[in-house]
């Protein structure tokens, strides 16, 4: 029969469903790791129930010597050819369920647990960086002691638990594969996958293939049973839609620390109306939250989240996130560092978390623009007449002939922040059902951020947000609006009013300069392609590195007024630009002691000419064209001299602790002056974490685009693609990036750009990720494919031979 007379003949939804559930479950077992030992249980096999033609194909292989359990067993893993072998009406799907979960809990299949940090870790001490492919002893040894894999097919979860079942569909299928190596290779930053094997001398793996022998006798070609299942499949998950339901399994996986995601099953299981206690009360677990939640491991509480529904799960971290137990800062956005390469559903999304909860989007396409127009026009529901006045009322000053042709202009016309402003806050009925349709946390319609969490769940890049030094310039210009009113007049700061704001001024231009100084010392001194994290600033590890090279410096030269570490005086901050800039003199003038080591280039150098890289000395510095250098060590100069021309370091001390006759505001007025002129000096310089987001992107029909990123200032530099230098691990400029204009290493507009990672459990959690071993891999890198793959939705029952080795 073809896959539309099957549809016709296997119309019934409770049908389809079911052949599509015992489909799923033989699925889980074709992926699974067994031993040489393995057999199937009698408990399974009798609840398998075979059709007509699969009981005749058990007396088939039993002609061929294959025994009766493992031919049973066979036909369920194969499941049709010419026609179905199993019974899907006859099977009690629930008991081969209760099979499948017993052969979980008693590990007697095994499933690797491929997130976090616990198989990646223990391939970091136990596996030789050449062995990407473990044989079935080295496989058990390795996998022994660690958690049973949590994936999810249709509705089953694996784990620790068994097979459970969930309240969303998703296809997350078992692998015999993980990312678990990152090689020796600095330049390399793929994660390496490790395959896992399975026993082929197994009966039932073994007998398999005469098995197959035996079936394709009838017909070398299955029948339309496997389109007519992935045909239910696709009507079943709708994988073309924008929520894909998988995304979120990497993400619980691999972005929540243990602590986190212990919160977040807490929190399912007291605001899930007690779906979640349900299904712990069927495990024999009980008592508070915190009591439940208590000593489980990573995958126990895995695989109890994705019982729920997405919706609760993405209310839940959204939730904590708000209140803060979900510790993210705003500048953060947590993706799977390890099952990153993971993508779903027609449009390739993934999922992530930032300071406004998570959001799904598409690796493809951004999708971004046409959410927004699909929530306006399901707020305004153009069908109803007076949703429809509304709308052309509010739009009423837009171009267009018919309303949806002026919502089409405005929508191209106007930012997205303003359409949502002006359209979703339009009226409450709006709000509430952008919530509703957003799946926004529980009163968010009432939060301050309102607009910027719609913006950040529709997938919009968020606009700079990061200026450290807003709280310097606010201090800054109260300061001066105090001391251009001067003593005497009756609008006059008292002398008390004035050092109160000194207080906190100084303070912010302390940490100002202090943070300056690390960023622009790791920036031009550190080797960033050798990196663990090329280009990514961590503060508080490379303030540190920073500091202990600045004070190395001025020890050298035998300055003893000058000491950096911990804590610095403003005297020291003021003099900490001039002494970069003489050291970078003394480097530069030794250049050729910094040359990198040829072992050290990326293979792809030599390779082709069409990209280029430029730094061939492990100090980023002595790569600048020549004018960058020399304005460089300028403009770092001038900035220390305007500091310590007007003895701002000594300013503090009059203001706070002088007299009143040692306030003279002429004095003020200058220090101030030059303290914002070396400020200005250092942002115009790239020298301060001042972020740039991108705001509008160009392109021409010859494949060439503009990429126009801006910064708090109103500062915007224009990025071109395609670049010969795409492949040095630079941030995307689609990040919020740090752009250090001094630093040109290549005409006319080719800067040094970095990121920051704040510090949180996230960082700290992945805070030595990659690690890598220190022996060479370069011959076995020569040999694989440069581009990474991404896991797609896959279809059950499309796997055939999938426990074939």
């Amino acid at each position: 029969m073809s896959r539309e007379e099957l549809l016709t003949a296997h119309s019934s939804d409770e049908e389809r469903q079911k052949i599509l559930r015992l489909v799923t479950l033989s699925d889980i077992l074709g992926y699974c790791i067994i031993a040489r030992d393995y057999k199937p249980p009698t408990f399974l096999n009798d609840q398998i129930k075979l059709t007509p033609y699969g009981m005749e194909k058990v007396q088939n292989f039993a002609r061929k010597r294959i025994p009766i359990p493992e031919a049973r067993a066979i036909c369920f893993l194969e499941f049709s050819w010419v026609d179905l072998l199993v019974d899907p009406m006859a099977t009690d799907v629930r008991n081969v369920q209760k099979a499948i979960s017993k052969q979980i809990k008693d590990r007697s299949i095994i499933f690797p647990f491929i997130f976090g940090r616990e198989l990646y870790d223990k391939a970091y001490e136990k596996i030789d960086s050449d062995d990407r492919t473990l044989d079935l002893a080295d496989t058990l040894e390795f996998l022994d002691g660690t958690p049973q894999g949590v994936f999810q097919l249709h509705e089953y979860v694996t784990g620790p638990f068994g097979l459970l079942n969930s309240k969303q569909l998703r296809f997350y299928q078992p692998q015999r594969e993980a990312n678990l190596l990152h090689c020796s290779d600095t330049n390399c930053h793929r994660i390496h996958k490790v395959q896992f094997s399975t026993a082929s001398e197994a009966p039932v793996n073994k007998h398999r293939v005469e098995a197959v022998r035996v079936l394709q006798r009838d017909s070398e070609i299955p029948s339309a049973w496997a389109s007519f299942i992935a045909e239910v499949f696709k009507e079943t998950v709708h994988p073309a839609r924008d929520n894909v339901s998988e995304t979120l399994i990497p993400l619980l996986g691999d972005c929540l620390t243990n602590a986190e995601i212990s919160a977040l099953t807490a929190w399912l299981l007291d605001n899930t109306q007690g779906a979640l206690r349900e299904i712990c009360s069927e495990l024999n677990i009980h008592g508070s939250a915190n009591n439940i939640v208590d000593g489980m491991d990573r995958a126990q509480l895995m695989q109890l989240c994705l019982t729920m529904s997405d919706r609760d799960i993405i209310q839940g971290i959204d939730t904590l996130v708000h209140e803060g137990v979900i510790s993210v800062p705003p500048t953060e956005v947590r993706v799977p560092p390890i099952n990153g390469d993971s993508s779903f559903g027609t449009f390739q999304m993934s999922a992530e978390l930032g300071s406004h909860g998570v959001r799904i989007v598409s690796d493809r396409l951004n999708l971004a623009p046409l959410r927004l127009r699909d929530l306006i026009e399901k707020m305004y529901r153009l069908t109803d007449v007076g949703d429809r006045e509304e709308l052309e009322w509010q739009l009423r000053t837009a171009t267009g002939e018919t309303l949806e042709a002026r919502l089409e202009n405005y929508l191209r016309e106007q930012e997205p922040r303003a359409v949502v402003k002006s359209l979703v806050l339009a009226r409450k009925s709006n709000a509430v059902a952008a919530c509703e349709l957003l799946g926004l946390r529980e009163g968010a319609v009432e939060s301050e951020d309102f607009i910027s969490l719609v913006l950040w769940k529709l997938g919009f890049t968020s606009s700079s947000s990061g200026d450290p030094h807003a709280d310097f310039w606010r201090h800054h210009e109260d300061m001066e609006r105090m001391a251009r009113l001067g003593p005497g007049g009756p609008m006059s700061p008292s002398v008390e009013e004035f050092r109160s704001a000194a207080v906190n001024y100084f303070v912010a231009l302390e940490n100002a300069l202090d943070d300056a100084i690390s960023f622009v010392i790791w920036a031009l001194i550190h080797d960033h392609v050798t990196d663990r994290r090329p280009f990514v600033f961590e503060p508080e590890r490379q303030r540190a590195e920073s500091y202990r090279w600045l004070q190395s410096s001025v020890t050298r030269k035998g300055d003893t007024e000058l000491t950096y570490g911990d804590k610095n005086s403003l005297y020291a901050l003021c003099r900490g630009f001039q002494c970069i800039g003489s050291e970078l003199q003394v480097i530069a003038a030794d250049r050729d002691a910094y040359q990198r080591a040829s072992s050290d280039f990326p293979d792809w150098v030599s390779q082709q000419s069409l990209q280029r890289f430029p730094f061939s000395h492990v100090i980023p510095f002595l790569d600048l064209t020549d004018d960058s250098r020399e304005a460089i060590i300028k403009n770092l100069q001038e900035i220390s001299r305007m500091l310590v021309s007007e003895k701002v370091y000594d300013a503090r001390n009059n203001w706070l602790h002088g007299g009143r006759k040692d306030l003279d505001f002429a004095n003020v007025r200058s220090a101030l002056l030059a303290v914002r002129g070396a400020m200005q000096l250092l942002e115009d310089c790239g020298f301060v974490r001042i972020t740039f987001a991108a705001t509008e992107r160009r392109s021409d029909g010859l494949g060439r685009s503009v990429t126009t990123i801006e910064n708090a200032r109103g500062v915007s530099l224009e990025v071109h693609a395609p670049s010969p230098f795409a492949w040095l691990g630079l941030p995307s400029v689609y990040e919020q990036v740090h752009v250090m204009t001094a630093a040109c290493f290549a005409a006319p507009n080719n800067f040094l750009r970095f990121v920051s990672e704040s510090n949180s459990p996230y960082a700290e959690m992945w805070g030595d990720y990659p690690r890598r071993k220190p022996r060479s891999q370069r011959a076995r890198h020569a040999l694989e494919g440069v581009a990474g793959g991404s896991r797609e939705q896959g279809i059950p029952g499309d796997t055939g031979l999938s426990a074939l080795p």
